[in-house]
């Protein structure tokens, strides 16, 4: 007997959502799974927090840092560690890939998530930077040039200064933050 999944559209779980079902849920939308996330522990939650404000420093005016918080996808609305996203009003919808300069997930324990089913819905959104720090294996892993569901460059730095776009982020910022 085959398992059929159901696949959630972005809408379906946005009136999902709406409607209260997920309250007690801490989730999100992957590829239109509806997909359990690990609690975040004191480590992480200060880890992006304080890269969060780095960042915000160097983008400048008019971009804004969003922890945690949805973006909106094709086919999935995940909940990115940061998301540094074009200043706007946000009240009537989350931000889209249109909106994002740059994405950064912390990974301890989800490395095989974070560089795998989320690169490839950042790459087929088309987001030209997002960044993995490993902390398992103490690096940055820098991904860009996103084309058919994956990022044709990958860059690994353990130290020194990561050239994202316009600005120059410090490797070891982002692991001892």
């Amino acid at each position: 007997m085959a398992i059929l999944l159901h696949h959630w559209t972005v809408e379906d779980y946005h009136r999902i959502v709406e409607a209260g079902i997920l309250s007690e849920s801490d989730c999100e939308l992957l590829q239109g799974n509806i997909v359990d996330m690990p609690p975040e522990g004191p480590e992480h939650a200060h880890r992006c927090e304080t890269t969060a404000r780095y960042l915000e420093r160097l983008l400048g005016d008019g971009w804004w840092s969003r922890q945690g918080k949805p973006i909106s996808l094709i086919d999935s609305e995940p909940q990115p560690d940061i998301a540094l996203v074009r200043e706007a009003d946000y009240s009537d919808r989350h931000p889209s890939a249109e909106d994002v300069y740059l994405i950064v997930e912390y990974a301890r324990t989800t490395q095989k998530q974070d560089k795998g089913i989320k690169r490839e819905i950042y790459a087929e959104a088309k987001i030209a930077h997002y960044l993995v720090v490993d902390l398992k294996e103490g690096c940055v892993i820098y991904y860009t040039n996103p084309m058919n569901r994956n990022y044709m460059k990958e860059q690994i730095f353990h130290t020194g200064i990561i050239q994202v776009g316009t600005i120059s982020i410090d490797v070891l910022k982002l692991l001892r933050s």
